[in-house]
């Protein structure tokens, strides 16, 4: 693909971090007994932990969030990166290709995990969470970053995992790019996040290099 900007999502597109979650909840809710297939959590704890004592009535889920966030900050220093993220950014610079990087986490969090692999060297932009007004899929994120970079919307790509990065990525005027990398399955239903028709799909980020490049 030949485009002059990238703009990537961080969670669940380059850093591994929906799987570090999951193994925060299994943590909090082993301090308090429980032990339940990934399944299980992705239905009932992942996406709506407050509510887990609809199921489960004796968890304190207060107490199990806490854990869990304690277990992710704990360890997002060592967080693993998709299959190629590390190559395939180190290729685009060298095409130079401009990339930006577009995050719901906060500021804080983003930079613990990338100081490691100095992953912001990268970055022409970085907007986390807490510094818009609204967040994705309203477009002001990356809109905020095509101003940083001086980029078209047209001759720009935006990266993710979720429906939320091709809703605003449209509205910002951007070509979209969707990964689903097999990794991924256990927190999406692939085929619902197809009907939000982004422009490419990709597998694995490779597929982002240009053909001269691999």
């Amino acid at each position: 693909m030949q485009y002059d900007s990238i703009i990537f999502d961080w969670d669940g597109t380059l850093g591994m971090t929906l799987h570090l979650w999951l193994e925060g909840y299994k943590t909090g809710l082993a301090n308090q007994g429980y032990t339940m297939p990934d399944s299980q959590i992705m239905q009932v704890i992942f996406h709506a932990p407050m509510e887990s004592t609809k199921t489960f009535p004796d968890i304190d889920p207060a107490q199990m969030f806490r854990d869990t966030r304690d277990y992710v900050q704990d360890n997002l220093a060592t967080i693993a990166l998709y299959d190629g993220a590390l190559e395939t950014l180190e290729m685009l610079a060298e095409q130079g290709t401009q990339m930006a990087l577009v995050t719901s986490s906060p500021r804080r969090l983003i930079n613990t995990a990338l100081a490691p692999r100095r992953l912001h060297r990268f970055f022409s932009s970085i907007i986390a969470g807490d510094e818009v007004t609204e967040r994705k899929p309203d477009p002001e994120p990356f809109t905020a970053t095509l101003a940083n970079l001086g980029a078209e919307p047209a001759r720009t790509l935006i990266v993710g995992d979720s429906h939320v990065d091709i809703t605003a990525g449209r509205a910002a005027g951007t070509q979209t790019c969707l990964f689903t990398p097999d990794e991924n399955r256990l927190f999406h239903d692939f085929a619902a996040l197809q009907a939000h028709k982004p422009d490419h799909t990709i597998t694995a980020l490779g597929h982002l290099l240009s053909p001269a490049q691999g």
